[in-house]
């Protein structure tokens, strides 16, 4: 079974980092062909309903790294007092004797001492988690997004990528130049 030959390639973009990395779109006069290591994928151009490529922030990682900071923040505030205050609770309850109850409220002091402790570590993960989320979603992604009849195939790359809208510009301009 002999394949028949697509032309020559007009141009072609390579994913160079993300899901699809080491994968590549390639445009030729009839068809659009993505071809990976593992997969091989033809889209032929008369079935391409439309093309759309846009720059996008993720809004939702902003916000969750926004939310995050402000709880870094607010681990960071109680930390001290609640590691003080369980302090001044244990020595008191120490130096009046641990008998009974009293045993029980000093190891739950002492506990409430650790945990107050432990939250400046805490609050700074938080902090540097809601750091990157916030920078992953201000770098946002390059979208290219191809319909066809009864699905759409999406394409992304990190950041604002011009290649990437090159592409899509030869793709909508070899399009325009079928006949319909």
């Amino acid at each position: 079974m002999a394949l028949s030959d697509p032309g020559v390639a007009l141009t072609r973009f390579d994913f160079t980092a993300g899901p699809l990395r080491g994968t590549h779109l390639t445009l030729f006069p009839a068809c659009l062909v993505h071809r990976g290591e593992s997969h091989f994928e033809t889209l032929p151009l008369v079935a391409v309903a439309s093309v759309r490529v846009a720059f996008e922030r993720d809004a939702r990682k902003l916000g969750w790294g926004a939310a995050l900071i402000v709880l870094a923040l607010v681990l960071l505030a109680i930390a001290s007092p609640i590691a003080t205050f369980a302090n001044g609770l244990a020595a008191d309850l120490a130096a009046a004797g641990s008998q009974g109850v009293a045993r029980g409220l000093l190891a739950f002091f002492r506990f409430l001492e650790a945990v107050g402790s432990l939250l400046p570590a805490v609050g700074l993960a938080c902090a540097l988690g809601g750091a990157a989320l916030a920078a992953l979603g201000w770098i946002g992604e390059t979208r290219l997004a191809i319909a066809l009849p009864g699905a759409e195939r999406i394409f992304t790359t990190r950041g604002r990528d011009p290649r990437l809208l090159d592409f899509s510009e030869a793709l909508s301009e070899r399009m325009m130049a079928l006949p319909r």
